[in-house]
């Protein structure tokens, strides 16, 4: 097990380091002047715009600016902000709501993901198994922006039930909306894996055996086919974790949530390199350390994994 976590590990270094370099690229190549956007209309005067490319390094080459944000990273010091705040502490103020926006969608696609994937997959072929794929078809293809601006509309606007945006501090029922539509991709997807592990298990020998053997239908399905349908189903939950709080930034956009993803669309928009590769990185980090978290738990279950 030490030889895997090691070789894992490992793994992980390229993954950031290229995530991070690749990212910094794309926002050194970005149009236009963060120091003139950080004046707007006014005039610039150019000693004190060359006194602030110094300070923050964008007068630097592209690979000097680069090592020297990885130099400054290792210590947890991301730079301020073109404001004059640490970046650290833009961070630390919005990465709490969107925890609890990525939690919240978390549960959301995983309680509703199972439940309708296991309707479904009992019921394969009848009408409430076409109804559940249709609108599972539906969430895949059609964008989450849209979904938002239809969910604001309907539930917000229409029928008042919640609000249509969350604000600076949000709470549980703020963030509710939210988190329906960052989930509701993931809960498609779920659904469809949920269903077609179902009923390709109600299909199998030991099912049919253990039928044979005088066990009901119900302590069939919850002791054989359940438990060995959910094993693709953990695994995809355990890997989207990491990736709901990637993917907050268009929903946290469209209902003004004050969390990472709005925050690095507002520090894109200002040029803020230094917010947008710190953002990212952590997110990067998160991302591959669930995963990991998800590979040792199938190495501890599995021997072939652990000496693969």
């Amino acid at each position: 097990m030490g030889k895997y976590l090691l070789r894992r590990i490992l793994q992980m270094i390229p993954v950031v380091l290229g995530t991070t370099l690749l990212v910094y690229a794309l926002v050194f190549a970005l149009p236009g002047d963060p120091v003139k956007a950080m004046f707007g209309d006014k005039p610039v005067n150019q000693a004190v715009a060359a006194q602030i490319r110094a300070e923050y390094n964008l007068d630097k080459p592209f690979i000097i600016q680069y090592l020297l944000f990885l130099k400054n990273a290792l210590t947890l010091d991301f730079g301020n902000t073109f404001a004059g705040q640490p970046v650290i502490d833009e961070i630390g103020r919005a990465f709490p709501v969107t925890i609890r926006l990525a939690l919240m969608a978390f549960v959301f696609e995983a309680v509703f993901g199972v439940i309708f994937g296991i309707i479904s997959g009992l019921n394969k072929g009848r009408w409430g198994d076409t109804v559940i794929l249709i609108i599972s078809l539906l969430l895949i293809s059609v964008p989450t922006f849209v979904t938002g601006f239809i969910m604001q509309y309907l539930v917000g606007v229409k029928w008042r039930l919640l609000p249509v945006t969350a604000g600076n501090d949000p709470g549980f029922v703020d963030l509710l909306m939210p988190a329906i539509v960052l989930g509701s991709v993931s809960m498609a997807y779920i659904i469809r894996l949920t269903r077609g592990e179902i009923s390709s298990n109600m299909n199998e020998d030991y099912v049919r055996t253990a039928r044979a053997k005088g066990m009901g239908r119900r302590q069939v399905f919850m002791r054989h086919v359940l438990r060995n349908s959910l094993i693709p189903v953990v695994t995809y939950l355990g890997q989207d974790l990491g990736a709901l709080m990637g993917g907050a930034m268009i929903s946290e956009t469209i209902f003004n949530v004050h969390g990472i993803g709005y925050l690095t669309y507002q520090s894109i928009l200002k040029g803020e390199s230094n917010m947008v590769v710190s953002i990212v990185t952590l997110l990067t980090l998160i991302f591959v350390v669930t995963n990991l978290i998800v590979d040792l738990l199938y190495a501890a279950l599995d021997p072939r994994i652990r000496y693969a």
